[in-house]
Formats: C-alpha cells, sequence, structure tokens
C-alpha cells in the first residue's frame, strides 16, 4: 500500500513557525507553534506508521514555501529530514521525493531547474498555487508546466470547488489540461468533487489523473466509488499527514473498508 501524499516537516519549516513568518501566512495557520518540537513531530510520524501497518512505500514533501532562501532550504533538507524521520521510526518504509513548484515571484525556472538536476532520484511534482496566492493557471507557471511535461513525471495538483473563488478553482485546472494534456496529474483532497466532470477530463488529458483520498471530512464520497459510474475512476490512499487534523488512521482504516 502507498500513501500518495505524505509531508515531511523540515527544520527550515519549524523556524517559520517559531518566528510566525510573514512570508507564509498559511503555514503559520496550519501549525501551531506548540506543535513543531522536534520529539512531537516525531511522535506524531512514529504513531502513523506504526499503525499504518499495510504501507510499504510513501511519496514525500515538503510545504509550498514562498521566498527563495526559504523554498530551496527546505529542497535542499528534505531528504535527510525523511531519512531521519524514518530511522527515528525504525520503520522500513520506502520513500519517492516529490519536488514542490516554486512561487515564480521569488525563484525564477533557471534555479528551479538547477535544483531539479542536482537531485539525484525522484519521482514527480508539486504545485499549490494558493500558497503563491496565485492562480492555477497563472502565466508565470508555464515554463513549469512545460517542464512536467516533457519529464513525464506525474504532477499533484490541487484543485478548489467552483463555487469559491479560490486560486484553485476547478475552473482554472480546466485552463491546463488545455495546453497541457500530457501531464499525469493528481488530485489529492477527492479532486474537490472533479470527479463529476470525469467525461470531459478524460476526453482532455492523455492520461487519467489519480484521484488522491487526502480529506479526512470528504470520507463519505468513498460510498459514490462504489457505484457503477465512478467505479473505474482511479483512486489512490493519500493522508497528507501530518496535516489533516491528525486523522491520518481514520483516511487509512477508511480507505482499507472501501477495498474490501
Amino acid at each position: 500500500m502507498i500513501d500518495y501524499e505524505f509531508r515531511i516537516v523540515t527544520p527550515t519549516v519549524r523556524s517559520l513557525i517559531k518566528k510566525s513568518s510573514t512570508t507564509e501566512p498559511i503555514l503559520i495557520k496550519k501549525i501551531p507553534k506548540k506543535n513543531i518540537s522536534k520529539k512531537y513531530i516525531y511522535k506524531i510520524y512514529f504513531e502513523y506508521l506504526k499503525k499504518a501497518k499495510l504501507l510499504k512505500s510513501v511519496f514525500y514533501r515538503g510545504l509550498p514555501l514562498n521566498l527563495s532562501k526559504n523554498y530551496f532550504k527546505q529542497e535542499f533538507e528534505i531528504e535527510e529530514t525523511y531519512k531521519n524521520l524514518i530511522n527515528e521510526c525504525k520503520s522500513n518504509i520506502k520513500g519517492k521525493r516529490i519536488i514542490q513548484i516554486p512561487n515564480p515571484d521569488y525563484v525564477n525556472f533557471t534555479n528551479f531547474e538547477n535544483l531539479v538536476s542536482k537531485v539525484e532520484k525522484f519521482s514527480g511534482f508539486e504545485l499549490i498555487s494558493s500558497w503563491h496566492k496565485k492562480k492555477t493557471s497563472d502565466k508565470s507557471y508555464k515554463k513549469f508546466f512545460e517542464f512536467v511535461q516533457n519529464s513525464k513525471l506525474p504532477l499533484s495538483i490541487e484543485v478548489d470547488y467552483f463555487y469559491r473563488n479560490s486560486f484553485n478553482n476547478i475552473h482554472y485546472f480546466f485552463d491546463i489540461i488545455k495546453k497541457y494534456p500530457k501531464i499525469r496529474y493528481w488530485l489529492p483532497h477527492f479532486g474537490c468533487g472533479i470527479f463529476l466532470h470525469w467525461e470531459k477530463i478524460v476526453n482532455t488529458c492523455n492520461h487519467k489523473p489519480l484521484i488522491l483520498t487526502s480529506a479526512d471530512k470528504s470520507l463519505n464520497w468513498l460510498e459514490i466509488f462504489k457505484l457503477r459510474k465512478f467505479r473505474n475512476i482511479p483512486l489512490r490512499f493519500a493522508s497528507d499527514h501530518p496535516f489533516n487534523n491528525l486523522n491520518s488512521i481514520k483516511i487509512y482504516n477508511e480507505f482499507i473498508k472501501f477495498k474490501k
């Protein structure tokens, strides 16, 4: 069993939270200062990995930090942080690295490309444009999307409901897949219901996107995927651990029940 969305809290992230960094408002909102001690961080990972006995591997990644220095520090720390975490938890879980698409206002494409060239092994990319306060389809991401498409590696990309006037609105995702139909998309949080437009998506994309389960408040949607109309949509387990109100095991258990 694979967890397709597993996050690593690096020393840089912990430092930003301690300082209540004004450049990372979503990060500060997500994690209270009382929960960033190294001891506490290891504890919540250990408890999850101990209980999720069927897990064999995870796709790990950091967070979509904004400032250039924060972005690069996190990306250079993440492999070692992951290895230290797994050793501390005495786990045999195999890790596959996902690289964040940076905020183009702070990290230009050339510097991003240089970073990627230095990473020995990685398995995909992630874009959460709301942390950058940009639409997912913003023109400044053009070179990054082209790079991902040419790499033939997957892109985990957040989408949001039509009724929310957000940076990740599903409408912008449809703009993207028209321009970059060859990308292998992963859609976390059950794609915020995007599977209701599945026919339009598969008629546009070269590859069926994977729908990821990383939304503890939407687990009742698992019942929808039992219906004949939705049965062939590729659904994969993802926890977004530990940024899901610490409900990773709840998501894990519900997914196992669904698969039986």
